[in-house]
């Protein structure tokens, strides 16, 4: 029967309540336990990004030309968007690209708003017929899932993907966008002889509009009739190439007697590809909050269904599925929880020698983690890699406040057979101690919300869910593991464990013998180091040397990267290169990956690329999949540098670079996309660019760097074409005309559509082939003059010149720039920039250039910054708590002093395991502020309560706490270290992001140990006097 217990202590108000808390935490597991089936799952938490980006596509003007027509124009509309703090443009040939990024305070639905707005009001200055797109830059605007649709011809393929398959997949709850691309888009071609039109004066463009007036749909009145109201709609659609051909122009002719129609396909203005073959390519994205997986397995269920009902010989083909990667990284991190419970309820068995007693302390897992994924879910928040990550450090973390408290329980229960006045003791001896060391490792991620960009909300996400878990074990150790203690621990129970130790012959026996031998050896050399204050803080400052010296050998980094079973390669072939010559090279390339035993599919875009980008023909990307890496004996990297320097080898003037699909997504919206950016602005182009080649020679020479770009592009071709105005006006022409003429000849000018029963196909008008691609009948083309109502051969009106010109223009905040980029080989972040920074040291920049670094590099240095301030506020809001604790600054001054000592252990085991200082790092250090100063605060705490309730002066009160408070400190490192060893070792994908995390933890912890345990109390002795007396309360 339990014991009666006090009205006014927490175990006695709990008591009264057993059954409502019981009923409480079981309805909140069960909640939890739900919510972990229905939360959506994603590999990154929902990002946002500070970035609209503009793409104006369609016209035919060169480089130069697309930037003074266009790029100008929409770059000073937009940059006076408030919020707007950069504004970076692209132009190449026929397209523009301004990335406008705001700052991240900014609400991005009313900047994208006016950023449409700023563009609809200049667009009627810019070209016709441009197409442009304004999006937010939102990580689902990049494909989850692309399948290769293969087997069949070009333009059939892209049929049946654009009007079979996509209509099917869009449906599917949680899809996003889908883009389909192929080789061949269907099209009437209207192939006029230029002689005959010439002789009607007409121009491809006045055929163009003939056939268009001629097949236009529109309804032209109501009329009522037989109780029926009609709607009159004029009847001349076209539904063939028959019914275009048969289109009168005037004087008794149709459009067949001028010209040649035929069903054709547009102009290849891009390549599809698909393990070297012609493909259409399907990529879907996700919807902001869906669900990868099941967006995936909908899309795998319905995709083996569209298979049956395919033509024969044609495939639905995988390329990329961000859900295995999704499925693999949860089970990984599953396993590392799952790992990491084991081994802290083994430390906790080996500790406590019984198993109800661990049973108890164990149960703190399973109801934290379930009730946390509950508070998830109704905060919003995703399965990803953060969150899941949080959840397995949080595995050696919750624990400990359970582990406190049950053994203070057995040895309340070993000391008093009252088992109600004992458990009421226990509680209430620790419930300011451990609420306060919980408070301490809550209170260091409060200043995270300082971070700002792609770093702030990834840890975020992480710091969100581990305050959420360490909250909720606090609760727990406090309500449930006390009740529990209640119900299922009797004084019998404290006996026999008691008894076990102190005469078994067991293992576990002999390990309790052990401890508490060492907790005595331990009260032992603390008595004598306790007067030796110079020797420890000589040994203080031996470890900060030697700190230093890690931090200086240590490498560095930004995000941590990993293995993610898919990379992009992206490829530029010489500028100007002609698609099938692009192409042709790029066969070789496909052999490349083909040779590959990791390499299972691959898709070729070229004239396009993921995302949303102005893309040249001569440029385009790979995706390639690889087995997955337990299939692999090589890792992703291994597989990368292999393909690289093939491809150096066989195609040297192939110009590359590689990145994992995720991190390129990611460092792309960030606006970092590349580890090494050097920006060069100056007024000069020609000298931008001499400068850019002189620092280019000096940068091959840095070992580490890879796919260095020199940013000088390779010049372009063009064909000038002057008209001459004395002829031209002689002819009764103005210089636009004969331009319009060209055009309307050369790329055709769009005559409507006809219309089958769920689709349209285009209408173009153009001269043949043996005009527009032989320079000698081009001379010959006839150009109609209006006013003289006779032809002129163009020969006689302009003259064309091959000519080369840039094939891409760069600029920032409207000042010209060229950018020299580079990737990371074997070497780190750091040391690569302290060697290219050296190269421009050396090579100072001529007088009107100026220098900025930027890409991941100016990321981490600012990420960085804010960690370290985030740092310097952790520290202080902890001192904050420990004040208000303690009531004086010389306890939390000793205990905090064991941080910056204990980071001397995260960095020698980072520099030993070959591991970078990172952001993830740089998190487990101030976490480790958080941890470090929680077994500080349960020595120190019970040292002054043996002060207060024994009237013992400092030292012995201090040596005593030592020796009682020894066992749970050791059971709650243990349990933290043990629990996060999974995560530490990496095993399976995704754990590449925690793991340097852990790795600093478990350093840290690992040290601060023996400094808790004999620097602070020497110091703290050294500081009060060992014979310093609590003042009286009264």
């Amino acid at each position: 029967m339990t014991a009666p217990t006090s009205r006014w202590s927490l175990f006695g108000l709990l008591a009264q309540q057993r059954r409502f808390i019981y009923l409480a935490v079981a309805l909140l597991s069960a909640a939890g336990i739900w919510a972990a089936y229905t939360l959506p799952s994603a590999i990154y938490p929902e990002l946002q990004f500070y970035r609209v980006t503009i793409v104006a596509e369609g016209s035919s003007l060169g480089a130069r030309q697309q930037l003074f027509g266009v790029t100008r124009t929409l770059e000073e509309a937009v940059s006076i968007v408030p919020g707007v703090i950069r504004v970076q443009s692209k132009s190449i040939r026929g397209a523009s690209e301004i990335n406008v990024m705001f700052s991240p305070t900014t609400d991005m639905v009313d900047a994208l708003q006016q950023v449409r707005a700023r563009v609809a009001q200049v667009q009627p200055e810019l070209p016709t017929g441009l197409d442009i797109v304004t999006e937010r830059q939102v990580p689902s605007l990049f494909p989850i899932l692309s399948y290769n649709l293969e087997g069949g011809d070009p333009a059939t393929l892209f049929d049946i993907a654009r009007y079979q398959v996509k209509p099917v997949f869009s449906r599917v709850p949680g899809v996003g966008r889908i883009e389909v691309l192929g080789n061949d888009m269907r099209e009437i071609e209207v192939v006029a002889d230029p002689a005959k039109l010439a002789a009607q004066g007409m121009t491809c463009a006045d055929l163009a509009e003939a056939i268009s007036k001629a097949t236009t749909v529109a309804a032209v009145g109501r009329m009522p009739a037989n109780y029926k109201q009609y709607l009159i709609v004029s009847a001349t659609e076209a539904h063939s190439v028959d019914d275009v051909a048969n289109v009168v122009i005037g004087h008794g002719l149709r459009v067949r007697d001028v010209a040649k129609v035929f069903a054709g396909t547009e102009d290849h203005v891009r390549i599809i590809a698909g393990d070297g073959k012609p493909v259409a390519q399907i990529n879907i994205t996700r919807r902001v909050g869906g669900n990868t997986l099941e967006v995936a397995d909908s899309i795998a269920t319905l995709a083996r269904a569209i298979a049956r009902t395919l033509p024969p010989g044609v495939r639905l083909k995988p390329v990329y599925d961000q859900a295995s990667l999704v499925h693999d990284a949860v089970r990984s991190v599953r396993d590392a929880m799952l790992i990491g419970a084991v081994l802290a309820i083994v430390v906790l068995l080996l500790f406590l020698r019984h198993v109800r007693i661990t049973a108890i302390s164990a149960s703190a897992i399973p109801l934290t983690m379930a009730i946390t994924i509950f508070v998830m879910s109704a905060m919003g928040q995703t399965f990803n890699l953060m969150t899941l990550g949080a959840m397995a450090i949080a595995i050696g973390l919750v624990i400990d406040d359970a582990v406190v408290i049950t053994e203070n329980v057995v040895r309340h229960l070993h000391l008093n057979a009252d088992r109600g006045a004992a458990i009421r003791a226990a509680v209430q001896e620790l419930i300011w101690p451990v609420t306060t060391s919980t408070i301490t490792t809550v209170v260091v991620f409060l200043p995270l919300g300082l971070l700002e960009g792609v770093v702030g909300q990834f840890f975020k996400a992480l710091s969100v869910t581990l305050t959420i878990a360490v909250l909720v074990s606090l609760v727990l150790a406090l309500t449930i593991i006390p009740l529990l203690s209640d119900q299922f621990i009797t004084a019998a129970d404290a006996e026999q464990s008691e008894a076990a130790r102190a005469g078994g012959t067991g293992f576990l026996a002999r390990l309790g013998r052990m401890v508490d031998a060492l907790s005595d050896a331990y009260e032992r050399t603390l008595g004598g180091v306790l007067h030796r204050a110079r020797v420890m803080v000589i040994a203080g400052v031996l470890l900060v040397v030697g700190g230093w010296f890690a931090y200086r050998a240590v490498e560095t980094g930004f995000m941590p990267e990993m293995d993610e079973g898919a990379f992009v390669l992206d490829y530029f072939t010489p500028g100007g290169t002609a698609l099938a010559e692009t192409d042709r090279h790029l066969k070789e390339v496909d052999k490349i990956l083909a040779s590959m035993p990791e390499v299972t599919a691959t898709s070729r875009r070229t004239g396009a690329e993921l995302g949303l980008f102005a893309t040249a023909q001569n440029t385009g990307d790979y995706v390639v999949r690889l087995a997955p890496e337990r299939r692999r004996t090589r890792r992703i990297d291994e597989v990368i540098d292999d393909v690289r320097g093939r491809i150096e080898q066989e195609l040297p003037r192939l110009r590359v670079e590689f990145v994992q699909i995720l991190s390129d997504v990611i460092n792309d919206l960030a606006g970092n996309a590349h580890p090494v950016e050097v920006k060069l602005f100056g007024a000069d182009l020609a000298a931008l660019e001499a400068y850019g080649t002189t620092l280019d020679s000096a940068m091959t020479k840095i070992d580490g760097l890879e796919d260095l770009y020199s940013g000088v592009s390779e010049p372009t071709a063009e064909m000038a074409m002057a008209v001459n105005l004395t002829e031209a006006n002689r002819a009764g022409l103005t210089p636009k005309d004969v331009s319009d003429a060209v055009s309307s000849a050369l790329l055709g000018a769009e005559a409507g559509e006809i219309r089958l029963d769920d689709r349209s196909v285009g209408v173009r008008v153009r001269a043949p082939d043996s005009v527009r691609f032989s320079p000698a009948l081009l001379a010959s083309l006839p150009v109609v003059s209006r006013e003289r109502g006779s032809a002129v051969p163009l020969g006689s009106l302009a003259r064309f010149t091959p000519t080369d010109t840039r094939a891409e223009l760069l600029r920032e905040n409207q000042q010209q720039m060229i950018m020299l980029t580079a990737d990371l080989g074997a070497r780190d972040l750091g040391s690569v920039m302290a060697d290219v920074q050296d190269v421009l040291a050396r090579h100072p920049a001529p007088a009107g250039i100026r220098v900025e670094i930027g890409g991941q590099y100016a990321g981490q240095q600012a990420a960085f910054r804010a960690l370290l301030l985030v740092l310097a506020l952790a520290a202080a809001s902890v001192v904050a708590v420990m004040v208000i604790q303690f009531q004086s600054f010389v306890e939390p001054a000793v205990v905090l002093l064991a941080a910056p000592l204990s980071f001397v252990g995260a960095l020698v085991l980072l520099l030993v395991t070959g591991t970078a200082l990172n952001v993830s790092s740089f998190m487990g250090l101030i976490l480790l502020v958080g941890l470090i100063v929680k077994n500080g605060i349960i020595l120190l705490d019970f040292t002054r309560l043996r002060m207060r309730e024994g009237g013992l002066a400092l030292e012995p009160a201090i040596r005593e706490a030592a020796r009682i408070r020894l066992r749970p400190i050791l059971m709650t490192t243990l349990c933290t270290l043990f629990g996060l060893l999974p995560l530490a070792l990496g095993l399976g994908a995704g754990s590449d992001m925690q793991r340097p995390l852990a790795l600093a933890v478990i350093g840290g912890l690992a040290l601060s140990t023996p400094i808790t345990l004999y620097l602070v109390p020497t110091l703290l002795v050294a500081v009060r006097g060992r014979g310093y007396r609590l003042p009286s309360e009264s």
